[in-house]
């Protein structure tokens, strides 16, 4: 899984004076210092309990994840810049904060975090979690309630919202959704069939990349091309599980709902259902059916051959060591169109990695750990850019308007889900059924119990 860290998105921020402070904070004078490596100058924020500023008394604070090296040197300016603000911060309030791996490796990870919000210690730890974890932690009662820290403003931008409402007041993170759910598509295939080559940017642009705008460019994509009776041409190399899910939520429905008792349940409204429905009609008629012998990610292939002008996945296909990334024709990236019972708003689905403070810790050292990322967490002087974040994507795509229009839609609405942080949760076969001709409701039914009993697991 790809990993944004906060010093990989600061690695890319494009300088940009910051203004005065609208509660009263720095001068805009000690903010231009301090964009120049002077921090000398900047307000001092004081605890509203003491009215004196703040004061950690030396704590030591690590965030444990399965991946960090703390002795890492600085690789850019940037990077050098937040080295030198943290500092200052550090020695300011009077704490130390480090990000390490655990050394529990990523399949260690889960119980090893487990263990120590179980059985504790003296030490201060925040911990990096994923869907392995949060749910059943979230269960058994492992995770601090942060929405008690006091002198929080949780309206700042650097909030990753979509991670703060997977289990609001005990998960969190900082810093912009990844991206996820897309449909790519080949723009030498969309002109050599009558299109505009960017017409699905141009769609989307305008609010009408919809359900019935991919279906109808689908159909005129799938033909006879030598005219024996026999379709030869297909528009979709579809990712089954990738193409069902963002379809479900675009549409307004959801697989998993959450009763009026925060129970979960497997969700067969109309809303899910109808988009089952659709799931089906597209992959039966437009999909490029698998050869003999084929792998099962053939339709990967498929689409970078240019057999096909659709192909749907996730963003980290379009990663500089992608698999895009040495596609002869040109492509482009837009979100999943959208649901006709949907919010109308595209988007991208929430699949980020969490922070959780133990909840074996008493509250008021849970006030002091998170105060003290807080403070941690804040954008470096001068490197504020709300579109800092583009810098870093822009040399995965071949144009520029997947990720000006279609990134910045994934990043203005990331939406959360249950589904994927159930443990043993496996939807997906749903969808390969679904996909393949059977009907959506019967096949839900066969393996309702299955499902159940997994989301039974997390209910109790």
């Amino acid at each position: 899984m790809k990993k944004i860290t906060l010093v990989a998105l600061s690695a890319v921020l494009v300088l940009a004076l910051a203004g005065c402070d609208k509660k009263g904070g720095s001068s805009a004078a000690a903010i231009k210092a301090a964009a120049n490596g002077d921090y000398s100058k900047l307000k001092v924020e004081k605890d509203p309990a003491t009215k004196k500023a703040y004061d950690f008394g030396g704590m030591e604070v690590t965030i444990y994840d399965w991946w960090s090296n703390p002795d890492a040197l600085p690789a850019s300016k940037s990077q050098e810049d937040q080295a030198n603000y943290r500092k200052y911060l550090e020695e300011t309030y009077n704490f130390k904060l480090v990000q390490k791996d655990l050394q529990a490796g990523w399949g260690g990870h889960p119980a090893e975090v487990a263990d120590y919000c179980i059985t504790g210690g003296d030490d201060a730890r925040i911990f990096i979690i994923d869907q392995r974890s949060a749910l059943s932690g979230a269960q058994n009662g492992l995770w601090a309630d942060i929405s008690k820290v006091p002198d929080i403003d949780w309206n700042k931008k650097k909030w990753n919202k979509a991670v703060c409402s997977v289990l609001p007041g005990y998960t969190f993170a900082v810093g912009m959704p990844e991206p996820r759910q897309c449909i790519f598509f080949n723009k030498r295939v969309l002109q050599e069939n009558g299109f505009n080559p960017d017409e699905p940017y141009d769609l989307q642009k305008a609010g009408k990349w919809t359900w019935a705008k991919f279906e109808e460019m689908c159909d005129a994509l799938t033909k006879d091309t030598n005219n024996d009776g026999i379709i030869d041409q297909y528009a979709l190399s579809g990712f089954n599980s990738e193409f069902a899910a963002p379809a479900i939520y675009s549409n307004g429905g959801q697989i998993t709902g959450r009763d009026s008792n925060g129970k979960l349940y497997l969700d067969t409204g109309d809303k899910t259902m109808e988009a089952w429905n659709w799931v089906k009609d597209i992959f039966t008629k437009y999909n490029k059916p698998a050869e003999e012998g084929a792998n099962w990610d053939y339709f990967k292939s498929d689409f970078l051959n240019g057999f096909t002008a659709f192909y749907n996945d996730q963003e980290y296909d379009a990663q500089p060591n992608g698999m895009l990334a040495d596609m002869k024709d040109d492509w482009g990236m837009v979100c999943f169109p959208l649901g006709p019972n949907g919010d109308g708003k595209y988007f991208t689905m929430n699949q980020d990695n969490m922070l959780i403070i133990p909840a074996y810790y008493p509250q008021e050292k849970v006030n002091k750990i998170f105060k003290i990322y807080d403070f941690w967490s804040d954008d470096v002087p001068g490197y504020e850019d709300e579109d800092s974040w583009k810098e870093y994507y822009y040399g995965s795509f071949r144009d520029t308007r997947a990720v000006d229009e279609t990134m910045q839609y994934m990043m203005d609405n990331s939406k959360s889900w249950d589904a994927w942080l159930v443990p043993g949760f496996n939807w997906a076969p749903i969808s390969w059924s679904v996909c393949a001709g059977a009907d959506p409701q019967e096949t839900i039914e066969s393996m309702r119990n299955e499902l159940q009993a997994a989301l039974d697991d997390i209910n109790e």
